[in-house]
């Protein structure tokens, strides 16, 4: 299928625009896309709409007799073939697509529940349209379930449909509204507004209410897509009639095909039997197109083994099929472009080079292992990671293998909180699983970028306190004690007595010295109210049990005692677990080092 072009101008051609549409699970971006598609197929028993391959076009004269009235008056002004919808749900990394001077996508649909607000995804999808510097209208869905909200199934406009409404209704819209605003303000975003309350499009993005259900204000929502793309956009969707360029959506393994890339196309066009250069992470692959496909319609799909059309040629803006021989090593995001004179197919290497080589992805001796599912994704990962200090050692395009764990485990032993795997928006295979279970080696996966940095931290977190529990549980803890002469129940054999801990925490099995730092003898028991106990803190009397000592020679009624810690632990308090302590054990500490350092000399314990 050949898009038809419409001249601008000076024998400029434009393309469709293309349109990605997003937003948080749930929030009703699919139901709004089967809502358009759906009505214009129902109107239009001839219609259109053609499906391409991850994305649907929607010729320009049915979307205007979709729009209605308002639409009608448009006729004759409007230079756009239709628009290039792709759908996101089943290519979620779309918008994460590049191509230099920004993203494929020329303009975006952010579909957001009016009733529940903004969500995790929706902020992600807003921080990848604001880097690829893609301009995006704010469909606030879900109209029909807002409380008291009255539709009326010939009404489709908002703005005549919500002259139908109860003034307590429309103030609770507006409410939401004013809400999600403020939402975007927070986010950076000084200028958002109801559609029709917006005087100058170019500063403010526009809030459509729509309703994916009844179709009430999916009609207005069509309407600024169109107007936006016509007034601010027109310089971006200009054609060249030359070789085509694209971007990879997805890489496949078709069944009779072999390995087939589903693309976008986006400028010139492409044939069967054109010599095509796509981009890979080391060095551009050169091959020659033999099939271009594009899905039947559903009605012509009567062997699902026959379900494409083979086209001789495709224009952008399009979606596409492409097979051919040598794929190996082509990942979702990288840039393809044909070449159709022999002596440019250097130049043509050399840019899909530089565009790759763009992508900078610096790696470290010691690091986790990321994975992706684009080319763009990896690199919006690999900034959040770097930008929170995350080290990485590899980061890749494609699903986690083992491989990945095998390299993954090498770094166990020299640093286990690196020891990872983390994939966003890719499948763990099999054999991933199994060699991960059996190394013991930690994956993490997620379609929320910044979810899966979280999830790392919180290991990250999580083994850290581990690591410093063990340490500490292998420290001696510092304690100050006295002896209380009433409670002197046996002089020797062992020496029993009572003592009151002033500071810090007294366990069995710990040395103890006196005030000037002599070793008295290490305590065998600890009893608190006729109990042994593993440990006695701050203001706690307990009595306490000494071997080979004698109580009048070794230690007497008025020495003060300290829990003798090693040297070595000292320096672990001080240096890594000052802070983690608490401050009567601190106390104990310093008072321990004050002893030792006027018996030993003033370096002890650094």
């Amino acid at each position: 299928m050949v898009i038809r072009l419409t001249p601008i101008g000076n024998d400029r051609k434009t393309r469709a625009p293309i349109i990605a549409v997003l937003g948080h699970i749930d929030h009703g971006k699919t139901s709004i896309l089967d809502y358009i598609r759906g009505t214009i197929v129902q109107e239009h028993e001839a219609a259109g709409i053609t499906q391409h391959i991850g994305a649907s076009f929607l010729p320009i004269a049915d979307i205007v007799d979709f729009i209605g009235p308002v639409g009608n008056k448009m006729k004759g002004r409007l230079f756009i073939p239709g628009l290039l919808v792709v759908d996101t749900p089943g290519h979620a990394a779309f918008i994460n697509l590049r191509r230099r001077g920004g993203g494929v996508a020329n303009i975006a649909i952010l579909v957001i529940d009016v009733n529940s607000g903004p969500q995790p995804i929706t902020w992600e999808s807003v921080r990848i349209l604001r880097d690829r510097k893609v301009p995006f209208v704010i469909a606030a869905n879900k109209l029909d379930r807002l409380p008291g909200w009255k539709s009326d199934e010939n009404v489709l406009s908002f703005r005549e449909a919500v002259k139908n409404q109860r003034p307590e209704v429309v103030q609770s819209l507006d409410n939401k509204i004013y809400s999600l605003m403020a939402d975007f303000t927070s986010e950076g975003y000084k200028m958002v507004d109801r559609f029709d309350r917006i005087k100058d499009f170019t500063k403010n993005i526009a809030v459509v209410p729509t309703s994916a259900i009844t179709g009430e204000g999916i009609p207005d929502l069509m309407l600024i897509l169109i107007g936006l793309v016509q007034q601010f956009l027109k310089d971006n969707i200009v054609y060249s009639d030359g070789p085509g360029k694209g971007v990879v959506l997805e890489v496949k393994s078709s069944k009779g095909l072999g390995t087939t890339v589903d693309a976008i196309v986006y400028d010139g066009y492409i044939k069967r039997g054109d010599t095509i250069i796509f981009g890979t992470l080391e060095t551009p692959i050169e091959t020659k197109i033999k099939a271009l496909l594009q899905p039947k319609e559903m009605d012509e799909i009567r062997d699902p083994r026959h379900k494409f059309n083979s086209q001789d040629i495709i224009h952008a803006a399009a979606g596409v099929k492409i097979a051919a021989q040598d794929l190996d090593g082509v990942v979702a995001g990288a840039p393809f472009k044909v070449v159709w004179d022999e002596e440019e197919k250097e130049e043509v290497i050399d840019s899909i080079r530089r565009e790759m080589q763009e992508i900078r992805i610096e790696v470290e001796e010691k690091g986790v292992i990321l994975k992706a599912d684009s080319i763009g994704s990896l690199e919006a990962i690999v900034k959040l990671f770097k930008e929170n200090n995350v080290a990485i050692r590899r980061a890749d395009v494609g699903h986690i293998s083992k491989k990945d764990v095998i390299d993954a485990a090498t770094s166990q032993q020299q640093d286990p909180i690196l020891s990872v795997v983390l994939g966003f928006n890719v499948r763990i295979l099999d054999e991933a699983m199994e060699s991960a279970n059996r190394e013991g080696i930690r994956i993490f996966t997620n379609d929320v970028i910044y979810r899966l940095l979280e999830e790392y931290k919180a290991y990250v977190d999580a083994r850290e306190e581990e690591a410093k529990l063990t340490v500490l549980s292998a420290l001696v803890s510092p304690a100050r004690l006295e002896i209380i002469p009433e409670y002197i129940f046996r002089r020797s054999n062992p020496a029993v007595f009572g003592v009151r801990v002033l500071k810090g925490t007294v366990s069995p099995k710990v040395q103890l010295v006196n005030q000037d730092g002599e070793r008295v003898g290490k305590i065998h028991q600890v009893q608190l109210n006729n109990k042994s106990v593993q440990e006695a803190r701050e203001k706690d009397e307990v009595a306490i049990s000494i071997n080979n000592i004698t109580f009048g020679r070794q230690v007497k009624e008025t020495d003060e005692l300290h829990v003798a810690v090693p040297e070595s632990h000292v320096r672990v308090y001080r240096t890594r677990f000052k802070d983690e302590i608490r401050p009567d054990e601190l106390d104990a500490l310093r008072d321990y080092v004050k002893v030792m350092r006027g018996k030993e000399g003033p370096w002890w314990g650094i």
